[in-house]
């Protein structure tokens, strides 16, 4: 059992995003940032987390923009080329709390979200696990996928109701809680409330494929039967990503027991003690 968490929303350029802290005194920290529309205390997260803190670290669970049920917390929706205030967030926490050290741990988006903010803030210990590295084609994947497809339309449409609840006068989003595939959504969505002209500048916001990631020194763990993002998307990055690649993992799960364990956690652990003292 994990020890409670110590949950503070800090603002960052304007900004307030939730941040659940385990701080062990004089132990480097290890950032986490979930998936698109998972949280704090998504399943993968809460066992890198336990892991990490057995392992002698400390950890931050970073909620991105309207995740985790903080939907009320910012007027404005997410989107996935908000990496500004994310930059920010780890840049006060690596201030604040990781003078023995800081590594940032980042799954699927959260992968794609952790890779941009080491090409800001280079001195971060990086890890990636299964990014998403070419949107557009992730999406797509997605749609293929009718369990996939019906798990993350009924995510976003839940986030989009949460901020219409908290936002009653400046939101309606009746016709896109009809709306059945998440290319449909996102569509809808850059339309009327983004700053993008079209999807396709929207994707290409926060797509990494060719040289977008040149001089980036990180971490891939990604697997070949991923569902979600094609083990090809990792096969041109620059020469300082490092990429290991399994045959088995599935999208980042790495189930390794009966009981559900990930064998992601024991490889996170050891890449981050191999470059962070303990």
């Amino acid at each position: 059992m994990m020890a409670a968490a110590d949950a503070q929303v800090l603002t960052v350029d304007g900004v307030k995003l939730l941040v659940h802290f385990n701080l062990k005194p004089g132990a480097p920290l290890v950032m986490i940032i979930p998936g698109w529309l998972g949280s704090y205390r998504s399943s993968y997260v809460l066992s890198a987390a336990r892991a990490l803190l057995d392992a002698g670290f400390s950890v931050a669970r970073i909620n991105l923009r309207d995740h985790g049920e903080t939907a009320h917390l910012n007027r404005s929706l997410f989107h996935s080329a908000m990496i500004d205030e994310v930059v920010a967030l780890v840049r006060t926490l690596q201030t604040n709390h990781g003078e023995a050290g800081a590594g940032l741990l980042g799954y699927s988006l959260g992968g794609n979200f952790a890779l941009r903010v080491a090409r800001a803030v280079p001195q971060l210990t990086t890890l990636a696990v299964c990014p998403a590295i070419e949107p557009e084609n992730t999406m797509y994947s997605i749609d293929r996928s009718p369990v996939y497809q019906r798990y993350f339309v009924g995510k976003w449409r839940k986030t989009w109701a949460a901020k219409q609840t908290a936002f009653p006068g400046d939101f309606d989003f009746g016709e896109a809680l009809q709306l059945t595939s998440v290319s449909a959504l996102t569509d809808y969505f850059v339309r009327y409330h983004s700053p993008f002209a079209t999807s396709a500048e929207y994707f290409a916001a926060y797509d990494l494929s060719g040289d977008s990631l040149s001089g980036v020194e990180a971490q891939i763990l990604a697997a070949r039967d991923d569902p979600i993002i094609p083990h090809l998307q990792y096969a041109d990055l620059p020469a300082d990503v490092a990429v290991d690649l399994t045959e088995r993992g599935g999208h980042g799960a790495y189930i390794n027991s009966w009981k559900m364990t990930s064998w992601a956690d024991e490889y996170a652990i050891h890449y981050f003690k191999s470059r962070l003292t303990v």
